[in-house]
């Protein structure tokens, strides 16, 4: 039996379709809690035999060789899953009369960590039904948080969407927490690990970041301390960044070139995939607004249960060993000799690495020439190549060289 269920975990899988469940729409129309159940069980009844009528006409024409490709290199959907998902139960709990509060509260959480173990549990009984496989998904819900959102405010004008102050409806991804919820990532990941682990397709939890990190060493500090804390399968580092198009790339949200002041592109990633802002739909413009942004040196890992309560910055610092410098050298280099007499002059601590023999140290800080002097402080790493830029650099330390 082939691996599977979670995306790119096993080879001849996949799903044959995805059917989303409106959950702010049934909490609205809902009595009660057992009411709720019932409208959900029913239409997840819906989706589970649609799904079965998909893959039951799919695979009789890949027998007839209409999909003779797919024939050849998948042979069959056997291994391929029926993925039901869901979209906004975030606005299901504002929506549900029991509850009426969004997921950063308790309440909230408890009934939908039922939620998705009610569906689970649905999902089992479907296989045993129709023999097929069966998944739940965090349905990305790129158009259809948008869209669901759009019908039922002119349907249904009392109902709750995601949108503030009367702005473009939508709803919120899944069961991710309303996108102005903190600037502090981890409290964001601590109320996320309990319910993205219920998913058994996919799922992501997005940082979102104002601006790209210093180097790639802060963001492996920073992946390193959320896969040593918490379970969640995924998630994504996603700065904005914009383009503009004689300058090219410039870091964070700038919608103006900040060196020639045209216009430029302002990317950020929509859900699984970068698109530039000025293309979305109107409902994911309208969550962009209103997004906060995680700030790491914001971001501290509560003390219980968890490594330490330390903020990410603080980890980069120590992986970084911030404040050391290294001096890369060579032996046929004639200017290394003065960049080592310039140092030692200027009384500064350094460590001496021989760029040929420490070659996992060199392409980590990607030096090219020696001598190279490589400054670390607080996760950043600033190279000064050769002389000149080694004085320079003792200059402004204010020691005279």
């Amino acid at each position: 039996k082939k691996s599977g269920g979670f995306f790119g975990s096993g080879e001849s899988t996949g799903s044959m379709g995805v059917v989303t469940i409106n959950m702010p729409r049934i909490a609205f129309q809902a009595a009660d809690e057992d009411d709720f159940y019932r409208r959900l069980d029913r239409m997840m009844d819906i989706a589970a035999r649609s799904l079965k009528i998909k893959r039951d006409i799919i695979s009789r024409l890949l027998e007839e060789g209409l999909y003779p490709y797919t024939r050849h290199y998948l042979g069959n959907f056997d291994n391929h899953f029926s993925t039901i998902g869901l979209v906004g139960m975030n606005e299901a709990t504002l929506n549900a009369k029991w509850i009426k509060q969004d997921l950063t509260h308790d309440n909230a959480q408890h009934f939908t960590a039922q939620v998705l173990d009610h569906m689970r549990n649905r999902l089992s009984d479907y296989q045993e039904q129709y023999g097929d496989l069966y998944n739940l998904e965090a349905t990305p819900a790129e158009s259809t948080s948008y869209r669901l959102a759009k019908h039922d405010v002119k349907r249904f004008p009392e109902i709750i969407t995601a949108a503030k102050d009367a702005g473009t409806p939508y709803y919120t991804n899944s069961s991710h927490l309303p996108v102005g919820f903190s600037e502090d990532m981890f409290s964001a990941l601590d109320i996320q690990d309990k319910l993205q682990q219920k998913y058994t397709s996919g799922t992501v939890f997005h940082a979102f970041l104002g601006e790209k990190l210093p180097d790639w060493q802060s963001a492996a500090a920073l992946v390193k301390l959320i896969a040593e804390n918490y379970g969640l399968p995924y998630y994504t580092l996603s700065p904005t960044y914009s383009v503009c198009q004689d300058h090219g790339y410039i870091a964070g949200e700038h919608f103006l070139c900040n060196q020639c002041g045209k216009p430029a592109e302002v990317y950020s990633r929509i859900t699984g995939y970068y698109r530039p802002v000025r293309n979305w739909n109107a409902g994911k413009t309208q969550e962009y607004k209103e997004r906060t942004e995680y700030v790491p040196a914001a971001s501290h890992l509560p003390g219980s249960n968890k490594a330490s309560a330390i903020s990410p910055l603080d980890a980069i610092k120590e992986t970084a060993k911030g404040g050391e410098h290294l001096l890369f050298v060579s032996p046929t280099c004639p200017n290394c000799r003065v960049a080592m007499m310039l140092l030692d002059k200027a009384g500064i601590a350094y460590r001496k690495l021989h760029a040929q023999e420490e070659k996992e140290t060199t392409l980590r800080y990607e030096i090219k020439q020696a001598p190279t002097l490589a400054v670390t402080n607080g996760g950043v790493t600033q190279k000064y190549v050769g002389v000149s830029e080694i004085k320079r650099f003792l200059q402004t330390q204010q020691v005279t060289a």
